[in-house]
């Protein structure tokens, strides 16, 4: 069998993403990511994700390092997660983040921006929440209320 890989369609997909490492393998070609439009939609709720960690990582009180620890990933990944509303997060950080914080990878993945969602409407509502968030030392009533309504989503097991 051989393959037939034109520069044209290297380059192409190469735009995809310019802020991504060239890879090889199934998941080099983002098969739970479909079409450009969601590619779009990956921005917002990469956003979205990024105020649920910190929110629920200030929620226990922990600092950065102690969710880094608990969740046994990299300082700086949780730091890029947090301050970089456009990091795309490695997978195996969404799974032990989903672990910590017993909520649905699926659903953190969704969330996340690395798969294509189920539930629009629930995504819709965590980056219309992440959207009117600001950030503050310690959550609001409010903000605690529109968190465990985040959390609860999230914690529904997709099936």
């Amino acid at each position: 069998m051989t393959y037939s890989i034109t520069a044209d369609w290297a380059l192409a997909r190469a735009a995809l993403d310019e802020t991504s490492t060239p890879s090889a393998g199934p998941l080099s070609a983002r098969p739970h990511v479909p079409g450009e439009a969601f590619w779009l939609r990956g921005e917002e709720t990469r956003l979205a994700f990024a105020r649920f960690v910190n929110m629920a990582r200030r929620q226990r009180g922990w600092s950065i390092e102690k969710l880094a620890d608990d969740a046994d990933i990299e300082v700086g990944e949780l730091m890029s997660i947090e301050q970089d509303g456009g990091h795309e997060p490695e997978l195996r950080t969404i799974w032990r983040l989903s672990e910590v914080f017993d909520v649905s990878q699926a659903r953190l993945m969704e969330l996340a921006g690395l798969a294509s969602p189920k539930d629009t409407q629930a995504i819709e509502e965590a980056v219309r929440y992440a959207a009117r968030s600001t950030a503050i030392t310690a959550l609001t009533a409010e903000e605690q209320a529109a968190f465990d309504g985040l959390v609860s989503v999230l914690r529904d097991k997709a099936k």
